[in-house]
């Protein structure tokens, strides 16, 4: 899977650790204040805000808390400082704090932060093949250009295109610009192919003999057209309503927190490999 940039690598390993004693403040604020404490001492972090976005009590435990925390500002990447905003869940009891907690019994107290799949994520807007009422709904999160997408995703998109009557895709686009910028505009025409109804172009796309590195928009506008078969224009790759819809996958992604690609759902839970297969089919 290709993964974005993960700001807590840059920062520092985190691990069980103590916090600092001071003034009376709740254990969501300590933790808060320490963190940006300790990560604004990294040189190549600048401009650092750490906010509370949620905090849960950790059932059958002596106090703890699972907090999630909003780490934005600027990294230095490449001697360049460039904007982050994730989130990030820590744990703490108001005097000790760390990055995992585990129960005895194997739960992941992460778990109960995990964004949900729900029925606005079953838009029409990113409903690509298949009846909305169809049992099996597969949501899809992926880069034409990401070579883990490129192994699976077509395959993927052929297959449940066959069958209406049992899946539902709903295909949302996130190009991984910082690992390969060239997928932001081949994306963009695969969007306008979506609307202009050359869905199966979206799967052909992804065949595309283009680099990821690529700045050149007429280079990446032929490779696309001469593997779909289309003759799409300069028009169509500036369309503003392409734009558009990649600011919305973008916000959904963030939403489900979904950091990689290829990032599958079905029936809202993640998945992977050649899961469609196995799924009764009744077309």
């Amino acid at each position: 899977m290709t993964s974005s940039f993960t700001f807590k690598a840059l920062a520092f390993s985190v691990v069980a650790t103590t916090l600092l004693s001071g003034a009376v403040q709740s254990s969501e604020s300590k933790l808060s204040s320490f963190l940006t404490a300790k990560y604004s001492q990294n040189s190549n972090i600048k401009d650092l805000r750490v906010n509370i976005v949620d905090s849960r009590v950790i059932p059958n435990s002596r106090g703890w808390k699972g907090v999630k925390l909003k780490l934005s500002g600027k990294f230095n990447q490449q001697g360049s400082f460039t904007p982050f905003s994730e989130n990030q869940i820590f744990f703490t009891d108001g005097k000790n704090f760390t990055d995992s907690l585990i129960s005895l019994d194997g739960k992941d107290w992460k778990s109960i932060f995990k964004p949900k799949i729900s029925a606005k994520h079953y838009s029409k807007h990113n409903l690509l093949f298949g009846n909305e009422n169809a049992e099996n709904k597969i949501v899809i999160f992926s880069d034409p250009l990401c070579p883990y997408c490129q192994r699976s995703i077509p395959a993927l998109l052929d297959y449940v295109a066959e069958y209406p009557k049992t899946f539902a895709v709903y295909y949302y686009h996130l190009p991984l610009e910082r690992i390969h910028p060239a997928s932001v505009q081949l994306t963009k025409l695969m969007y306008m192919a979506q609307i202009k109804d050359d869905k199966d172009s979206v799967s052909k796309a992804y065949f595309s003999q283009v680099g990821g590195k690529e700045i050149s928009d007429r280079k990446i506008l032929d490779a696309f057209n001469k593997v779909t078969g289309l003759n799409y224009t300069m028009f169509d790759l500036n369309s503003a309503k392409a734009q558009d819809a990649l600011n919305h996958d973008k916000k959904i992604a963030n939403e489900l927190e979904v950091r990689g690609t290829p990032t599958v759902f079905l029936n809202g839970e993640k998945t992977g490999g050649e899961f469609y297969k196995n799924i009764k089919i009744v077309d």
